[in-house]
């Protein structure tokens, strides 16, 4: 008996010996997959921090709410690793992510009777289906609708499928693929003119609010380029200048291109304009790219269905309105999301 177990104890010591040793390879790989993940983060974090949108950034930074949820990933690897200084440092990038994101779940308060009812919507080159946004029209009772990419074609489409028959008043600036824009309203236009300097038609126009009126501008600026942002740079500069030199209440819808963690978004908030999906605590609610439009024109596909990016808007300043509901609505043949907001008096 004696001669056995100082036979057990050498392969016992030799298991535990071994048991150690995996353990601490899996702790350290842990902590080498969470400074990993933790450099990866930082890249979009500290281009949003600063400002730098230059090359690929500008993309990524467009990207901020799924950075956010990323995070998750080196506070556990850290866990694991126990490796408590990583983990502060994770969570210090969590909390500034979840401070940026946070005001799109905290709504203002708006009980008064509904002002008005807006929705903006891209055509996808004039391919989107007309019959789906008269149908928008129809069971939202808008108001307002600004539609981008409207091509001559799409306009014949809207017109026979009576769209003006619910927005009588209307101006329309159509072009080949990306480049037309429309408004229409239930209210008359008044002084709608289309916007120069942009590479895509860019209308202002005003309608009756309250006794008062509101101008409406309706944009599409260029998007960035994974590497050129020449374009988008310009469209951005162009809008910004118009945004800042309005005066009284305005509302701006359309595909803005830009999201709401974008330098040039925030220098629009800070001229006083108020994102509906902000203002009514709507939440994450992505327009781009429509995982319907996907698949369409990959039949057989199983492209899921949840877009990635916030680029469509509706803004609205010194207007005496409250975004109180705001919701994204998948549409057939488009490769976005339409975003309708009900203001409401405050």
């Amino acid at each position: 008996m004696g001669e056995q177990e100082q036979g057990v104890e050498p392969r016992t010591g030799a298991l535990s010996s071994v048991l150690s040793a995996v353990g601490r390879g899996l702790t350290a790989l842990a902590r080498a997959l969470a400074i990993i993940a933790l450099v990866a983060l930082l890249v979009p974090v500290v281009a949003r921090l600063a400002g730098w949108e230059a090359g690929p950034l500008a993309v990524i930074v467009s990207l901020m709410p799924w950075v956010t949820l990323a995070c998750v990933v080196p506070i556990v690897l850290s866990l694991l690793a126990r490796d408590w200084i990583l983990l502060g440092a994770s969570a210090a990038v969590a909390g500034l992510c979840l401070w940026w994101i946070a005001p799109i779940f905290v709504a203002s308060t708006a009980e008064g009777p509904v002002a008005l009812r807006v929705a903006t919507f891209s055509l996808a080159n004039g391919g989107a289906d007309a019959d789906a946004v008269v149908d928008l029209v129809r069971e939202h009772d808008l108001d307002l609708l600004a539609l981008t990419e409207l091509t001559p074609d799409a306009q014949e489409r809207l017109e026979a499928a009576g769209l003006d028959d619910l927005l009588p008043y209307s101006a329309e600036y159509p072009g080949e693929w990306k480049y037309g824009t429309g408004l229409w309203s239930t209210r008359p236009l008044a002084e709608a003119e289309p916007l120069p300097g942009f590479t895509a038609q860019a209308i202002r126009a005003e309608v009756g609010l309250g006794g008062d009126h509101l101008t409406v501008i309706v944009a599409h600026p260029e998007s960035p380029g994974v590497f050129d942002h020449s374009d988008w740079d310009a469209d951005l500069v162009a809008l910004k200048a118009v945004l800042e030199a309005e005066q009284g209440g305005v509302l701006v819808a359309g595909d803005l291109n830009t999201t709401r963690d974008h330098r040039g978004f925030r220098q629009i908030e800070s001229y006083g304009y108020v994102d509906a999906v902000d203002e009514a605590g709507a939440g994450f609610l992505a327009t781009y790219p429509s995982g319907t439009f996907l698949r369409h024109h990959v039949p057989g596909s199983s492209i899921p269905a949840e877009p990635l990016v916030v680029i469509d808007h509706i803004l609205a300043k010194d207007a005496g309105i409250v975004a109180a509901e705001v919701d994204a609505v998948e549409m057939p043949r488009s490769d976005h999301r339409a975003l309708v907001a009900v203001y409401r008096e405050p």
